[in-house]
């Protein structure tokens, strides 16, 4: 189906009140830029979004895009029926398909009260004229053709088919935060839950190749792409973890072996945040789904971050994040057989309770402070493009 009109709208924009003017500004900017390349004319922002093309485009190529701007609960192809009643009804005769319909309702939203006729005398009217001309039945509870009218102060907008939205606040109002991404399930989806707040994410990858393979790189280049679709390029550090780990499996107790490498990676994606002016970090932890994500491992981590850890899916339990992931994308790329540093050197029993006392004696045979410099220093840096037609995007610098 080609179009020339699109209307959108907002999801929690429309809460915010006294800031609501910074966060649809920076919508309408996400939205334009992911239809780059594409013949838009006009972009306005009229309590709803309404795009116009110069010319028709297909709509499917439009809601590709538009299914990727986080922000908007629902996008629409719709027509410009005029500013009356006539040129309503005039406008919708000449363009409803009903498809093979027995049945349709009317549904108005008028947020322009100047419009002398209320949402449902408009909404009868036009049924009366629909239904006179199509001899559809009228059916307001179940439609298998739903008329969407909408009064705006630029004009009246009619469509008879909408998408579902993504949600959540427009990328780039949040602030920016570091995520620790791994090859597994959860740590993307974690990543996609703070994208849906407004937050921009760069992400730390730490690896132990050659022990664990080089697939795991590409899974998780994979993996920081597929994400990007949601908010433009971003950085992605591949930090060489084996070394560190090697040392404290020979010199640490071994039931504290994954508490510890979980506190190292969280001292050096700290500093990767402070180096990006980043405000906090990510996790894909949910509470005691294995046993270094305890309340009381969690805890002995946190000690050495000073900054917010964020962990989204700190109360889902794994067939939620699982259908979260099928949803996102990212399942399938998750499942491969590439291992990561999360799965070199793990004890036969690690521990379930520690402390930040006791962690601080085992690292006391480490140099800490030396290997988290090391480490940040030797991480590779790169930029993770979204998919082709995405990558108009600006860079996060």
């Amino acid at each position: 189906m080609d179009t020339s009109w699109v209307l959108a709208a907002f999801s929690e924009v429309a809460l915010k009140r006294g800031n609501r003017g910074f966060f649809e500004r920076r919508l309408r900017e996400n939205v334009l830029a992911s239809l780059a390349g594409l013949p838009v004319a006009e972009l306005g922002v009229r309590g709803r979004i309404v795009i116009r093309f110069s010319e028709p485009v297909r709509f499917a190529a439009v809601a590709e895009r538009l299914s990727c701007v986080l922000g908007l609960s629902w996008f629409a192809p719709v027509i410009m029926a005029g500013r009356t009643l006539a040129e309503v009804e005039a406008s919708v005769m000449a363009s409803l398909d009903p498809g093979g319909a027995r049945s349709f309702g009317v549904r108005c939203r008028r947020s322009d009260k100047r419009f002398p006729l209320r949402s449902q005398e408009l909404a009868r009217a036009l049924g009366a004229a629909i239904q006179r001309v199509t001899g559809l039945a009228v059916d307001l509870d179940a439609p298998e053709l739903v008329v969407e009218v909408f009064v705006q102060d630029d004009g009246i907008y009619v469509g008879t088919s909408r998408c579902r939205g993504r949600g959540g606040l427009p990328i780039g109002t949040s602030g920016r935060v570091v995520a620790l991404l791994s090859g597994g399930i959860d740590s993307p989806v974690a990543a996609y839950q703070v994208l849906r707040r407004g937050v921009r994410v760069a992400f730390v990858h730490f690896h132990s190749v050659p022990y664990t393979g080089g697939g795991s790189l590409a899974k998780v280049r994979a993996l920081a792409s597929e994400l990007c679709r949601y908010q433009g390029s971003s950085r992605l550090a591949l930090v060489p973890f084996a070394p560190f780990q090697r040392e404290v499996a020979v010199v640490c107790p071994a039931r504290l072996r994954v508490v510890l490498f979980r506190r190292m990676m969280i001292r050096v994606a700290a500093r990767m945040a402070r180096r990006w002016n980043a405000q906090g970090l990510v996790t894909g932890e949910a509470l005691n789904q294995v046993a270094s994500q305890t309340l009381s491992n969690l805890g002995s981590i946190d000690r050495v971050a000073h900054l917010p850890v964020l962990r989204p899916l700190v109360g889902c339990d794994k067939e939620e994040i699982i259908r979260f992931a099928e949803t996102i994308g990212t399942s399938e790329m998750s499942v491969g057989p590439d291992g990561d540093a999360c799965t070199h050197l793990l004890p036969d029993h690690p521990a379930r309770d520690s402390t930040p006392g006791e962690c601080e004696l085992a690292e006391a045979a480490l140099d800490v402070d030396g290997w988290a410099r090391r480490l940040q220093a030797a991480a590779e840096i790169e930029t993770v493009q979204p998919p082709a037609w995405q990558r108009e995007w600006r860079a996060t610098s």
